[in-house]
């Protein structure tokens, strides 16, 4: 394993470990005295909002449900690891384009998947952190509204510029001597063009909120207030978003904000347990592979030439 990969491995249960001897609990106690009934709810409710997921992934990226829960499954395992594109959605494209689907139509679609996720959770984490309020919650507001108006404002230039040529874009493709990318940026887009109307858009977007609210079902076992439980499970989401090995430090933070030491640790623990059962499936992809697959592609094509010059 590469020296950066077992750094990231590392990382979430030396936090763990860390925020334990903190506030002085035992750790070991923690683990063997988790609920089982509790272990059952988080469980139930992160299979519940796969299935939905995969019900949405599947109409974006043309594949059978059972890929897409796979790819979904699998793509939050290796995300704990390497955060970002290069994780959750490079993964899900690798697992798409194993059926013969070009891996820039596979990409597109993971993006366009990742467009809902982000946004629909930032925007319902938006709406819901006034319910109580902290200081703390000002890192979470700053890092899902910026990703709300980033990812809002970069998939509505793709959309709206998919099979035009915009002379900005030209230009800067060449400043940066990118120009072998070009057709296949214009294939993306196209993709993400075909997958995206007012139809699909508001379908998408409720069942990723639907998601959410089923994902959150896990905090009610905990506390009985579905609005609370949802807003736990968005402040957690929020903390996803920061660019850190599966959230570490800002996942702990975050569920600090509402639960005791104790508890935050064993739903950390619950959290990680769920997103690392992707990794059952880790042969189903290569990512090196993947990585080669798109340096090869570079050659394909070249920079078109505007009519008339």
């Amino acid at each position: 394993m590469e020296r950066k990969y077992l750094a990231a491995v590392l990382i979430p249960p030396a936090v763990i470990v860390s925020y334990s001897l903190y506030f002085h609990i035992d750790l070991l106690s923690v683990i063997t005295s988790i609920d089982p009934l509790l272990l059952a709810v988080f469980l139930g409710s992160y299979f519940a909002q796969l299935i939905l997921l995969s019900v949405r992934d599947s109409r974006i990226a043309k594949v059978t449900m059972a890929k897409a829960f796979k790819a979904r499954l699998l793509g939050n395992a290796v995300g704990l690891i390497i955060p970002g594109w290069a994780g959750q959605d490079l993964t899900r494209a690798a697992v798409y384009s194993k059926g013969g689907e070009h891996i820039v139509d596979s990409f597109a679609s993971s993006l366009m998947e990742a467009f809902y996720d982000v946004t629909v959770g930032s925007a319902m984490f938006l709406l819901l952190v006034f319910l109580r309020a902290t200081p703390v919650d000002l890192i979470y507001i700053l890092i899902t509204l910026g990703n709300l108006v980033g990812w809002s404002l970069g998939a509505g230039y793709v959309v709206i510029t998919s099979g035009r040529v915009v002379k900005a874009e030209e230009k800067f493709v060449k400043m940066l001597k990118l120009q072998e990318y070009y057709h296949l940026l214009q294939r993306g887009k196209a993709r993400v063009r075909d997958v995206t109307g007012k139809k699909e858009f508001l379908f998408n977007s409720l069942l990723t909120a639907l998601g959410y609210v089923v994902q959150s079902v896990a905090f009610y076992y905990v506390v009985p207030s579905l609005p609370l439980d949802v807003l736990v499970n968005m402040t957690y989401f929020a903390a996803t978003l920061i660019p850190v090995p599966a959230s570490s430090g800002f996942a702990e933070l975050g569920l600090s904000i509402y639960f005791t030491p104790k508890l935050v640790l064993e739903l950390r623990i619950l959290e990680l347990l769920n997103y690392s059962l992707g990794f059952l499936f880790i042969k189903e992809v290569n990512l090196r592979e993947l990585k080669k697959q798109f340096d090869e592609i570079r050659v394909n094509g070249k920079l078109p030439e505007r009519p008339g010059t």
